[in-house]
């Protein structure tokens, strides 16, 4: 730490651009539920509501576009996205696609199977709490670790953006009564990872095979299992 009378500078701390500020702040109402879904979304109401130009919302809202938290309908207007049972089905499907072909790819004995082992662990130990941002934050290393030890370019490259977007999207799911089956399955996975055993893929498959099993039955007892907004 530099005295009082030294010459280093202060560490200079940029401050976060207006766009950024007002992606952070409409995802958050998003997350919340403070913009519920369905909300219309109109570019010039949202600016006047938090006290900025036109420019960063419209910046803000082709990110949140983009991450799928609003979602543009064939008239053009745009709304804070509707997650339907079908959507969420269809979400985890993609995810369990693009994971459980990452971990076909994996080395059972290698380093690489260690660091997903001990982010599994890290998630499965995170997910059953509150804190819905550690989680997703936990399950993003997760994915990224499974990711960079699969050892191939065009899957980062193509797979993570999709995965990203559909971890985003599944925020707006109300699965509480599912994380339980999270956090038991990805603890079984950190394990059998953790002694070399080459089951991950097979363990990963079960798991999402269980999880929408259970997330199609819980919607015929909602009754909306193949509701289309």
């Amino acid at each position: 730490m530099p005295s009082a009378h030294s010459s280093e500078p202060d560490a200079f701390v940029i401050p976060p651009s207006r766009g950024s500020a007002v992606l952070h702040r409409l995802r958050h109402e998003i997350l919340t539920r403070s913009l519920e879904p369905g909300a219309p979304i109109r570019d010039a109401e949202l600016a006047e509501r938090l006290g900025v130009s036109i420019t960063p919302v419209r910046e803000a809202v082709v990110a949140l576009v983009a991450e799928g938290l609003i979602e543009v309908l064939p008239n053009k207007r745009r709304r804070v996205t509707v997650m339907t049972e079908r959507r969420a089905e269809e979400l985890m499907d993609v995810l369990s696609i693009i994971l459980v072909g990452a971990m076909e790819r994996l080395d059972p004995h290698s380093e690489a199977a260690l660091a997903v082992s001990r982010a599994a662990a890290r998630f499965a130990e995170v997910v059953p709490s509150d804190d819905r941002d550690g989680a997703e934050q936990a399950f993003g290393a997760f994915v990224q670790s499974l990711l960079d030890g699969a050892g191939s370019d065009e899957l980062k490259r193509m797979a993570g953006p999709m995965v990203v977007r559909a971890v985003s999207m599944i925020r707006l799911y109300d699965a509480d009564d599912l994380v339980h089956v999270w956090g038991e399955e990805f603890r079984e996975i950190s394990v059998e990872l953790a002694s070399g055993s080459a089951d991950g893929p097979r363990l990963l498959r079960e798991f999402f095979w269980r999880l929408l099993s259970t997330m199609e039955s819980r919607g015929m007892r909602h009754g909306s299992s193949r509701h289309i907004d």
